[in-house]
């Protein structure tokens, strides 16, 4: 993949699955944290090669985080998910233990994952190709 396609790529999945930046309450600042969460392992391998060849994420620093049902192999899951974003697995944080399924969907065999980058001056590089992304779409 092209690096134009994947930089525009990586800002649209950012656009619709990534948490924004949100006031921190412990201070009066905010958090400028890059953070994706999905199911889709095709999304999280997309969103860990932008984080890596477009923003160059310092990867010492980049985070992974699962949310899984305590019927899944979190062993099992940790190894997959370290594949699939390329994050080594000391770099996984404490992971999430859900309660309750619901019967409304059939939850991933695979949990959910999340990519959670902190850096105040990649985040703001981040919203530069977002922008660069509207107006190259005509919509700005």
């Amino acid at each position: 993949m092209n690096k134009k396609l994947l930089r525009y790529i990586g800002a649209a999945l950012y656009v619709c699955e990534g948490t924004k930046a949100r006031r921190d309450y412990r201070g009066n600042g905010y958090i400028y944290s890059i953070e994706l969460t999905n199911s889709d392992s095709k999304i999280i391998r997309l969103f860990s090669m932008f984080l890596k060849d477009i923003i160059e994420a310092d990867w010492n620093r980049v985070k992974g985080q699962l949310f899984i049902y305590p019927d899944l192999d979190e062993q099992k899951l940790i190894k997959f998910w370290s594949k699939v974003s390329n994050i080594p697995q000391k770099q996984f944080q404490k992971c999430i233990m859900l309660k309750a399924k619901t019967t409304k969907f059939k939850p991933s065999p695979y949990g959910t994952f999340k990519i959670r980058y902190s850096c105040k001056e990649d985040f703001l590089k981040l919203e530069r190709i977002i922008d660069e992304f509207w107006r190259g779409a005509g919509v700005v």
